[in-house]
């Protein structure tokens, strides 16, 4: 980014939110839009795997990502970006996915109205947007992700586990995706006496 003569706005720390916000954002969303936004909040998904997941890759509780979609194409995997894996599903989001009505005018896990994959500028006008005006949680699909990470860091999941299931190295996932929580202080203070 500090050599990308495009980048123009500065980058700053993601913020971390709660399950309970993510979810709150995701309701808001309405029905039709939930799930969508329960898979990027419980399975940590990048917003363009979320777009190219089949509805094939839904199966046994487990979510099977294959390649991320942008503008209307579906890309493969690169060397920095891991877009081939198996996400386990939470059970709340797997019943929000399992109670959405069949598409079979699609062989996507979430089309648009009229069958296509998802355009980004489409999603954050359509989906996004509105879900976090009405939920009052301003946060970005990408500080999900960071979320997710975080979180299940913190709860104790293995960190090669889990880098394998957000698609990236170790090193990155505990250096660039791991943020404090503050949580430990009273344990801190428990342990030393």
């Amino acid at each position: 980014r500090a050599g990308d003569p495009r980048a123009i706005k500065q980058s700053r720390e993601p913020r971390i939110w709660t399950w309970e916000q993510m979810h709150r954002l995701a309701a808001a969303a309405g029905t039709s839009y939930e799930p969508m936004i329960r898979t990027v909040s419980d399975c940590g998904v990048r917003i363009g795997e979320l777009f190219a997941v089949r509805r094939s890759g839904l199966r046994d509780g487990v979510l099977c990502v294959g390649g991320t979609a942008w503008e209307g194409t579906v890309q493969a995997s690169s060397r920095e970006k891991n877009h081939d894996r198996a996400i386990p599903i939470p059970p709340g989001c797997l019943a929000l996915l399992r109670a959405m009505p069949p598409r079979i005018d699609s062989p996507w896990l979430f089309p648009t109205k009229t069958g296509q994959l998802w355009r980004i500028n489409n999603f954050y006008r359509d989906v996004w947007r509105p879900a976090r005006e009405a939920s009052g949680v301003d946060a970005s699909p990408h500080e999900f992700r960071h979320s997710w990470v975080t979180h299940l860091r913190a709860a104790g999941v293995d960190p090669a586990d889990l880098a394998e299931m957000a698609g990236h190295s170790v090193e990155t996932a505990t250096s660039r995706y791991t943020h404090p929580l503050q949580r430990s202080f009273d344990e801190v203070r428990r342990l030393v006496g």
